[in-house]
């Protein structure tokens, strides 16, 4: 079988493809041992980063790793501007562009689940404006739907490749997230539910088209979105396989206003998954750099931030208190826009309630708030639950937020009690000095424990 898999990766065809969607990005080779476990080689014998820039690097990887066992090609998610030191990959700056990709993963027994939810994933592309530009990938056990990163123009990678990419997939999944669910209650394979997942994080490596897969003798063929209905795995066969060709093609731009949408909506690190065997949900991503910067956090979330201490410090329900920092970000913006000053603001709040015969009204101080039958705050007909202060405020603030919260605590906790209580003097001697900046809510934290240390050690000499 070795001699087999040279021998495939020796094709002009697989070389061309390989080296096509290689290109720039930093490769992985997968190879197996005697014994039949993993191994990974990602740099050349001078130390060089693993690249394959033509199809002769092909066999130039053959020729070394071959009595490796080689298996497997892999390209990495982001596009470098250079690769020839190993410095290189561990620059951030040195990140040109990042490929947004989502993965479905499944059974070989519910190969047309995978299916369903690969075309969930287009169409849902496809109503923000991006056709041209997207391709599939079937993967071995499932699909990997990738968005050509030349579809986005350089003004907006330049903000951030792994950023802008998260973002992306990030947000599609958000769009569909009860359709694919809906499809994954459908998965009854035991060896493997199918899950949809965010791809993206700095150490992402991709199957390269035409690549053998790990484990199965099938290949990584490239599927055109829509032949995706008429796929079946004897596409994917070593011997035989069918294979689209045209897989990069792309429109200059064409996903540039999808990127905006996702940027400003998606802003923390938090990042979904849905189905598997824990039916999903949401985890914090460890390795993406770029993805939570205070530079992020805007005065929407320090608003929520501070009102939502405040609520806490003077009522001590931290569900509650979430409710009503979320709410209250949303009412002050809204004050904002229309130019409502804070002398008027408590006026201004009952004119965009909609219906005033089931809502409980609340005074925190001299300011009132309105909650649902349900317990919640609630403003513009909408409630504002726990979960909607974690994914619009706490996710900003990213690994951090905890440390911001307990700041945050201890700052509202240092104003009297006739200052948290009054509408006015809370906006301007709590939120204000603080609104632009933050980080002085962590510094003022951070001072006063190195006070205490002080005189704790004064009072041991």
């Amino acid at each position: 079988m070795i001699q087999k898999i040279c021998l495939h990766y020796l094709r002009e065809d697989v070389a061309r493809e390989i080296s096509r969607f290689c290109s720039g990005r930093w490769v992985a080779l997968e190879c197996r041992s005697s014994g039949g476990g993993r191994a990974f080689y990602r740099y050349w014998p001078d130390d060089g980063p693993l690249t394959i820039r033509e199809p002769p690097d092909i066999k130039r990887i053959i020729n070394r790793f071959g009595n490796k066992m080689p298996r497997t090609i892999y390209g990495s998610a982001n596009i470098y501007r250079r690769l020839e030191r190993r410095e290189d990959v561990s620059d951030p700056s040195n990140i040109l562009m990042s490929t947004p990709s989502w993965d479905v993963d499944g059974s070989l027994e519910e190969v047309e689940l995978i299916k369903e939810a690969a075309r969930i994933l287009v169409d849902a592309l496809r109503s923000e404006g991006v056709e041209k530009s997207v391709y599939l990938i079937w993967s071995g056990r499932g699909i990997h739907v990738h968005l050509n990163e030349k579809a986005i123009s350089g003004e907006i990678w330049g903000r951030g490749p792994l950023r802008v990419s998260f973002a992306i997939a990030e947000y599609i999944l958000g769009r569909v997230k009860d359709e694919l669910e809906a499809v994954c209650e459908r998965s009854r394979s035991p060896d493997r539910r199918l899950k949809i997942e965010n791809l993206m994080d700095i150490q992402r490596v991709f199957t390269a088209p035409l690549s053998i897969h790990r484990e199965l003798d099938l290949v990584a063929v490239t599927i055109k979105p829509d032949d995706l209905e008429k796929f079946g795995i004897e596409w994917a066969k070593i011997d035989g396989y069918k294979h689209w060709s045209g897989w990069d093609e792309y429109e200059p731009g064409e996903a540039d206003d999808l990127a905006l949408r996702a940027l400003a909506e998606i802003r923390g690190d938090l990042r979904m998954t849905i189905g598997g065997e824990g039916k999903g949900g949401v985890e914090e991503v460890k390795d993406v750099q770029q993805v939570a910067r205070a530079g992020q956090i805007g005065r929407f979330q320090v608003m929520g931030l501070l009102q939502a201490a405040r609520y806490y410090v003077l009522k001590g329900d931290l569900e509650l208190a979430k409710s009503f920092g979320l709410n209250r970000a949303i009412f002050y913006a809204w004050a904002k826009k229309r130019g409502v000053t804070v002398r008027r603001a408590g006026r201004g709040l009952r004119s965009i309630q909609p219906s005033e015969r089931e809502e409980i009204e609340e005074r925190v101080g001299d300011e009132v708030a309105y909650r649902s039958p349900r317990g919640y705050f609630m403003i513009g007909g909408q409630i504002q639950r726990p979960v909607d202060f974690d994914r619009m405020i706490a996710a900003r603030f990213g690994r951090s937020f905890e440390k911001f919260w307990n700041a945050a605590i201890e700052y509202v906790k240092s104003f009297p009690e006739s200052v948290l209580k009054s509408q006015r003097e809370f906006y301007e001697k709590v939120y204000l000095p603080v609104r632009d900046q933050p980080e002085k809510i962590l510094e003022r934290r951070e001072r006063g424990q190195e006070a205490s240390s002080l005189d704790q050690s004064h009072d041991m000499s």
